[in-house]
């Protein structure tokens, strides 16, 4: 190889770690990678597995599949077998803790030729890190070991990002993935994704490779190929249109290290006015390459050469549309209690980004700030509320969920809108819609993967209790898990309530209900968590409210706290626990407080949100009756319709009422599923299970179950056949 010759050859991941020990130079950045990045890489590699294992030949022949391509990295590799990474750390690392995580559940799940495989990319000699940084060795171990981490002061900022972001990869892959397919996904990901090396030659090479990336100037964006196709068309109006396009730039520059903002302001824009509806092709396109969509939508945009005033007419309302825009882009980094604007946040942090398109399809660019912000404001509160809704109803709340609600429901009923009036008619037309209710979750609580959204009620309501009683709180210090805790009342032992609870599957899932739980500050909830609830409400007494509440005579010298109770009516479940109080009473009291805390919180009155239409349309140019009426061609998406069971259900494959049974150490674990595709516990009724797998891991009381496999039904000879037998019978036969 010559002093400065470059190579490059693709590695699938399984040929990449293949006992190679990977490093990095003095002169490369900390782990930094945030939820964003983590989150679309993660949702890309497994929509891209759904899409592979949704084709039969592919299954048939794995190795006739397209490739996954995940990029280049550069590399040089001063010894055999030991590789310093010039360029790709960011993505090397998170691959690394998604090995590792898909290892601790083929651990779980006994699969021993997936630990295998995945031993030989984690490690190079079963003991050291392929991933050879030293600064990540101990939370790499820690996770390896299925250990908490605890951050200390010293920690690096790659060490503590570390931990979160592995804690975000098994959340999310139990989100994105049912554990049946974790197998053959973890051979997906070995065998088909690949990156390209660019091998330099040597570290100083490898150096100036680095400089030469990071210093000169970057290639054109799509943004950059969208300006350029508007000025070659506006003619005399060239300096006008860059002036302005240039000013819409600073208005998206709120965070100077946001590059993308601009590309997906754009791109919102253009889905919450100008993309057809009902075309996915145009939101496709609008995704992957806003520039060629506009170009070969010009006629439809009208944007053609006789009318080169409509260019800078474009340009334009783009510019009013960023200033009116402007205040949401800052609520969703930073939280605005002034503005009202919490909620803009909150969806952020929840996933729900596409709120940007609902937003700015009820804007129009030549209204009134304060209007436009009223909207904003409607819009948001009104996706928050959805959100909670569904969380309290255990249905899906992925990224697909929130785009099927922005873009078939909200996006046409928002652009028929033109006042506040309107806006906050049609979605309180919507909310009428609503199926089901927040009373329905009367034994919702932690289940499988939902942790973020079971935090997020709790941190609402502990805040809006601290807030009405005059409190200092911090809801953001309540959604940082490192910060606050979520604290169960009861400690898991089963045999201090056995008498009370003989049966430990009941006992797992009242320990995990709403009304077992609560958010203590960490270093609190380290040192009391093992000790029976009477021995905690002293230190409860030093929280929030609804731990504090829990202790005898908390509330005797808080008059705030009284008129509050009084004021909500909450006088039977805000209150004291005696020692003598059991398990089940305590636990439907404070399960009840919550749900009731819930229906103050997301009242849609409350809100801005009418259930019934104003009888005067205000001066709307399209009166509001109108827009309402579009609310009524479309509903919600279905909840639970991408499951395998809800599948059967809707195929008649299954029926609503169907018994099933799980066997785990000899004892029989009976549910029914119900109309949707849910799973309902015989022990303990109450709120469906979203997934046969979290159903079957509270029955079994462990952390994963593979529910299709484990769930059977017994035909009428009595023979019982696996879920996912008969969803394989009925794909065979064509009925799925």
């Amino acid at each position: 190889m010559g002093s400065d010759e470059i190579r490059s050859q693709g590695f699938s991941l399984k040929e990449l770690f293949r006992e190679v020990t990977y490093e990095i130079d003095y002169y490369q950045r900390d782990y930094t990678w945030g939820e964003d990045e983590v989150r679309t890489l993660l949702r890309d590699l497994c929509g891209s597995f759904r899409n592979w294992s949704a084709n039969p030949s592919y299954l048939r022949r794995p190795h006739t599949a397209p490739q996954y391509f995940l990029g280049p990295f550069v590399y040089y590799e001063p010894s055999r077998n030991r590789r310093y990474l010039v360029d790709g750390q960011q993505r090397f690392v998170t691959l690394h803790l998604l090995f590792l995580q898909l290892r601790l559940a083929a651990q779980e799940r006994a699969d021993t030729r997936a630990v295998d495989r995945l031993n030989r990319v984690i490690t190079t000699d079963g003991e050291h890190f392929s991933l050879g940084i030293t600064d990540h060795e101990p939370v790499l171990r820690a996770v390896a070991e299925a250990r908490t981490y605890e951050t200390g002061v010293g920690d690096s900022l790659s060490r503590r990002n570390l931990w979160a972001r592995s804690r975000q990869v098994e959340s999310q892959l139990a989100e994105e993935l049912d554990a049946e397919n974790l197998t053959r996904f973890t051979e997906w990901v070995l065998d088909r994704v690949v990156l390209v090396g660019i091998r330099a030659a040597s570290a100083d090479h490898g150096y100036r490779m680095f400089e030469t990336m990071n210093d000169r100037g970057a290639r054109l964006t799509a943004v950059d190929l969208l300006k350029s196709h508007l000025l070659s068309h506006v003619g005399a109006n060239e300096d006008q249109l860059n002036t302005q396009w240039h000013e819409m730039l600073r208005e998206l520059a709120t965070d100077r290290e946001d590059h993308a903002a601009a590309s997906r302001f754009i791109k919102a824009f253009l889905l919450a006015r100008c993309a057809r509806e009902g075309q996915d092709e145009d939101r496709r396109q609008i995704d992957s390459n806003l520039n060629v969509w506009v170009r070969q939508n010009a006629a439809h945009l009208r944007l053609v050469p006789e009318r080169p005033d409509n260019f800078l007419h474009f340009v334009q309302d783009l510019l009013k549309s960023a200033r009116l825009f402007r205040p949401f882009l800052a609520a969703g980094r930073a939280l605005k209690t002034g503005d009202r604007l919490e909620t803009v946040l909150f969806n952020e942090r929840n996933g729900l980004t596409c709120q940007a398109v609902a937003i700015l399809a009820a804007i129009d660019p030549d209204e009134r700030p304060s209007d436009a912000k009223d909207k904003g404001r409607l819009v948001a509160d009104y996706m928050d509320r959805w959100y909670a809704l569904r969380v309290l109803q255990d249905l899906p709340v992925q990224l697909a969920d929130a785009d099927t609600l922005t873009h078939d429901t909200l996006v046409p009923v928002l652009r028929r809108c033109r006042t506040v009036a309107d806006v906050a008619a049609a979605l309180g037309d919507l909310v009428t819609q609503d199926t089901g209710s927040i009373r329905d979750a009367v034994t919702l609580g932690l289940r499988g993967n939902n942790a973020h959204q079971i935090r997020y009620l709790l941190a609402r309501a502990t805040a809006y209790v601290e807030e009405a009683c005059q409190r200092p709180h911090d809801v953001l210090a309540y959604l940082d898990r490192d910060r606050f805790h979520i604290e169960h009342l009861w400690a898991n032992h089963h045999h201090r309530v056995k008498e009370e609870i003989p049966d430990p599957v009941v006992f797992r899932s009242r320990r995990n209900q709403l009304g077992g739980l609560g958010l203590l500050m960490g270093r609190e909830n380290s040192s009391i968590n093992d000790l029976p609830l009477h021995d905690k409400a002293a230190y409860y007494a030093r929280s929030n409210i609804l731990l504090g509440i829990i202790a005898p005579g908390y509330n005797q010298r808080n008059p705030l706290l009284r008129e509050f109770i009084k004021t909500h009516k909450l006088e039977k479940v805000l209150r004291p626990f005696g020692p003598r109080e059991t398990m089940t009473p305590v636990v439907q009291t404070r399960q009840d407080l919550y749900l009731s805390l819930f229906e103050h919180i997301w009242n849609p009155e409350r809100l801005g949100l009418p259930v019934t239409a104003p009888s005067e349309p205000g001066g709307s140019e399209e009166p509001p009756a109108q827009a309402r009426a579009a609310t009524t061609q479309r509903r919600p998406a279905a909840g639970r319709r991408r499951t395998d069971v809800a599948r059967m259900i809707a195929a008649q494959v299954l029926t609503a009422g169907t018994r099933i049974v799980l066997t785990y150490r000899s004892t029989d674990h009976w549910a029914t599923i119900d109309e949707d595709g849910g799973i309902v516990l015989a022990a303990t009724g109450g709120t469906p299970y979203g997934r046969v797998d979290e159903a079957g891991a509270v029955a079994r009381g462990t952390k994963t179950c593979q529910g299709m496999n484990e769930w059977h039904i017994e035909d009428e000879a009595g023979v019982r056949v696996s879920l996912r037998t008969l969803r394989d019978r009925a794909v065979a036969s064509g009925a799925l």
